[in-house]
């Protein structure tokens, strides 16, 4: 197991400090003033997992980004528990540091059930998709760019998830048909048998480059002069089960822009061709 995976799994653990009160670790190289989206994201859903039996998973979550995180300062997590059925959970959690609220996420959590199955349409290339060991590793891509496409803070450093990009502008393929960036992901080392950790895993990843989307089709990254560019809100259901020690494909698109705001979407595939989970953001644009 790498040490990054090592630090991303203690960040995936937030410390119960009481009944339905956790701690999370404070992030670091985030590459902006505020914390990475997807930190909030990964403890928030670790938290929310906490206080339901092991028998249930998350299938959907739904975020609001309120104010930018500090980097370097830890995240309190206070959960709400909304309600307890027999079949379903939901909880409300708030995270704040030093007494103001900077995120609030809704997740609804379900018992395993055995219903009927419309199988997604893959990508129509996903047989012709490079092994994802044939492709750079994440760090290699980032250090052959010239210039950064994005904070060297945040571009050469080890993430704990091993990343293969396929497509994207700063890839040789460039972006894909649909203007979108795809990428093949697992955890860079081996995680352990614990459900609700690798779908806190996933949940940190989906924040990866999913706003990124909408700036592609402007020749625009989140580093472009004059590029003023937030998150809002996420939304991500969990189809299936994730094994993040598995290679998954992600394949992600813009949607739409308009009114000074842009959503892209993200679809997350495993290699016996079945779509584990998708998601949706929506972020502020602003162009000088």
């Amino acid at each position: 197991m790498s040490k990054a995976l090592d630090d991303l799994i203690e960040i995936l653990r937030p410390i119960r400090k009481e009944e339905d009160f956790y701690r999370g670790a404070a992030s670091s190289g985030d590459g902006a003033d505020g914390t990475y989206g997807g930190h909030f994201l990964g403890q928030a859903t670790a938290a929310a997992l906490a206080t339901v039996d092991d028998d249930r998973s998350v299938h959907s979550i739904h975020a609001y980004f309120l104010r930018a995180g500090q980097p370097g300062q830890p995240i309190d997590y206070a959960v709400d528990r909304l309600r307890d059925g027999r079949s379903f959970s939901a909880r409300r959690v708030t995270a704040s540091q030093h007494g103001k609220t900077a995120f609030e996420m809704i997740a609804s959590i379900t018992a395993d059930t055995v219903g009927e199955v419309i199988e997604a349409v893959i990508p129509a290339d996903f047989d012709q998709l490079p092994n994802p060991e044939s492709l750079p590793r994440y760090l290699e891509l980032m250090a052959a760019q010239d210039p950064l496409p994005f904070s060297a803070e945040w571009a050469l450093r080890p993430h704990g998830i091993d990343v293969r990009v396929v497509n994207a502008p700063w890839s040789p393929n460039g972006p894909s048909a649909e203007q979108g960036i795809r990428m093949w992901i697992r955890a860079d080392g081996n995680v352990p048998e614990d459900p609700k950790l690798h779908a806190a895993m996933l949940a940190y990843q989906s924040d990866e480059s999913v706003a990124d989307n909408v700036l592609i089709p402007f020749g625009l990254t989140w580093s472009s002069p004059g590029v003023f560019f937030v998150s809002l809100d996420h939304a991500m259901w969990f189809h299936r089960p994730i094994d993040m020690n598995q290679w998954h494909f992600v394949e992600q698109r813009p949607l739409v822009a308009a009114r000074g705001r842009g959503v892209a979407c993200g679809y997350v595939w495993s290699q016996d061709r079945k779509l584990v989970a998708s998601f949706n953001q929506e972020a502020l644009m602003r162009f000088e």
